[in-house]
């Protein structure tokens, strides 16, 4: 474990869908997991694919995020009791359709905060928490963000994902005046990386030298990553020789490194 009395909280974050990020968070918390590091993933997406993406699978009677977010509840489901183990090392708050809801009506300031105020009880147990936030900038994502030291935005090629990044880097900043003013956009990288596409070269150039985040380098396009996520397994797990299981190996060890220059 490194040596840090609470977990850096790394925030996956873009409000398009189909941009890996889902896959960006569980891929990552898996290889950070490898690297020895105590890991939690936080699921606050309603379509809670990271949380089956891991393999945890979620009964009836388990409480889920929506148990610990939700804002009119008489008493409040610690996070500590929503945890589960995955089978590949790293443990998961998981998510739930019921999100939705919360999405829809609104958590209100107060519980914007509450993530960030749940996570204080468990913080000591781990490295890292990587939260999986939904593809949108409601309220749960604020939540995520306040609870957040930093945000790793996974981008797709595409002609509307750049716009997207910079509405995100919008939100950040409210965040930081409101909420949280250690949050930054630290990292920054290229999903589904196709390099004989000229768009997706294009968005590579413009992430690795028009932002002030750290370009993370690209994810290659592949397959083998949807079927992974089918399957329930992390990619390098199905496929480990894959470009792909390689891709995100580099990325979870820069992470890792520079978590461990600023420790």
């Amino acid at each position: 474990m490194l040596a840090c009395m609470h977990a850096h909280v790394l925030a996956v974050a873009m409000q398009k869908g189909g941009v890996g990020k889902t896959t960006t968070a569980m891929n990552v918390a898996y290889e950070l997991g490898q690297r020895g590091l105590a890991v939690l993933l936080i699921d606050v997406d309603q379509q809670a694919h990271a949380t089956s993406g891991l393999g945890v699978t979620v009964g009836p009677d388990d409480a889920t995020m929506f148990e610990v977010l939700h804002p009119d509840r008489p008493e409040r489901v610690p996070l500590s009791e929503v945890i589960q183990h995955s089978a590949f090392g790293v443990d998961v708050a998981p998510g739930a359709y019921a999100l939705r809801s919360l999405e829809r009506t609104g958590l209100g300031t107060a519980g914007q905060l509450r993530l960030a105020q749940g996570l204080e009880s468990v913080s000591e147990r781990y490295d890292v928490v990587v939260i999986d936030c939904p593809p949108a900038l409601g309220d749960l994502t604020v939540a995520a963000l306040a609870a957040a030291d930093d945000v790793l935005a996974p981008v797709s090629p595409g002609a509307d994902e750049l716009s997207a990044l910079r509405v995100l880097g919008s939100t950040v900043l409210d965040v930081q005046e409101g909420l949280n003013p250690r949050l930054e956009i630290r990292h920054v990288l290229a999903t589904d990386f196709d390099g004989r596409s000229q768009l997706a070269r294009d968005v590579r150039r413009s992430l690795s030298t028009d932002w002030p985040a750290e370009y993370l380098g690209e994810i290659s396009s592949t397959v083998r990553v949807r079927e992974a996520k089918a399957r329930g397994v992390p990619i390098a797990v199905h496929a480990p020789s894959c470009t792909a299981a390689e891709d995100y190996q580099r990325v979870a060890k820069r992470i890792s490194e520079r978590m461990t220059a600023s420790v």
